[in-house]
């Protein structure tokens, strides 16, 4: 029996789907997610049976399941996602999990050679030319500098905290904080809710706005790190074309940081013609959630 197709974009708190049927196509869906790296089995099999409940309210198995999921370059973290859809449905699927840069940069550029920057809660760079790709970053916000959502959240707390214990400058920060609830900096309070959150990247990554919106009002802590963050992506995309051979960059950019700050763009391409490197923006050839489909397509 020829099976129907799913396309999963699994991203850090939500994922985003199609169905195939022949030459049918659904409607985008979209569920609650979590990074797969911190989720429980049991946080995991739930998510997986929520999604299963909603594909075969689409269409019928059997199922081909190809699946674009941050950290599925490590073969454990696409065994997990293999495990839990294989136990949420009780039968052994038919699963492809390839890394999410892969897909994204099949869909942004529809497989032509070029550079991808992904920005969402974490961050990576991705560049191919003909048979040659090299990723970049991407080792989570513990490390990374580059723009993200967890980064440019975790530079915000931090002038929080500096604002609270009197230094300053930081004033802006202190005086308009507002948590979750409501409720004004306090220091015990906001460390608190950052260490026993199961997900640290995504709650960091709910307070990117702020500093982006400092940023937007002339404050000078946002600007100097934004600013720096920057530089060393524009360097770090430099260096990636130079390592690809790429003279002619074909350029697109991916994650909550391009599609939610209209400043985002302009900011790094500037930054690159600073150092002479000429980009080709693309726009997404297509939604990401087509990537895994599309990358499946061209692999096989």
């Amino acid at each position: 029996m020829t099976p129907n197709y799913v396309s999963i974009d699994w991203g850090g708190t939500s994922l985003k789907g199609i169905c195939l049927s022949g030459t049918r196509v659904s409607e985008i869906f979209e569920l609650p997610s979590g990074n797969i790296r911190t989720l429980s089995d049991k946080e995991m099999i739930n998510i997986c049976q929520e999604l299963y409940e909603l594909v075969r309210q689409i269409y019928p198995p059997p199922y081909k399941w190809l699946i674009g999921a941050s950290g599925a370059g490590s073969q454990s973290i696409a065994s997990l996602v293999k495990k839990g859809i294989n136990m949420a449905t009780g039968f052994t699927q038919d699963i492809e999990v390839y890394p999410d840069f892969l897909c994204n940069h099949a869909a942004c550029l529809s497989g032509a050679d070029g550079i991808l920057s992904v920005n969402g809660t974490g961050s990576i760079l991705f560049g191919v030319n003909g048979e040659k790709n090299i990723r970049l970053g991407g080792w989570g916000y513990l490390f990374d500098k580059e723009p993200s959502g967890a980064y440019f959240g975790k530079k915000y707390i931090e002038a929080v905290l500096m604002g609270y214990e009197g230094n300053p400058g930081f004033e802006y920060y202190s005086e308009k904080y507002v948590g979750p609830n409501g409720e004004k900096a306090i220091r015990h309070e906001i460390l608190n809710q950052i260490y026993t959150s199961p997900s640290i990247p995504n709650y960091l990554g709910k307070y990117a706005i702020r500093l982006t919106d400092a940023y937007d009002c002339g404050e000078p802590y946002a600007i100097k790190t934004i600013q720096e963050s920057i530089e060393k992506l524009s360097n770090s995309i430099a260096y990636l074309a130079l390592k690809l051979g790429l003279s002619k960059v074909k350029f697109a950019g991916s994650g909550g940081l391009w599609d939610n700050w209209p400043n985002f763009k302009n900011l790094i391409l500037t930054s690159c013609q600073k150092k002479g490197l000429q980009l080709e923006w693309h726009d997404k050839s297509m939604p990401l959630v087509y990537g895994p489909m599309y990358y499946y397509s061209r692999s096989k």
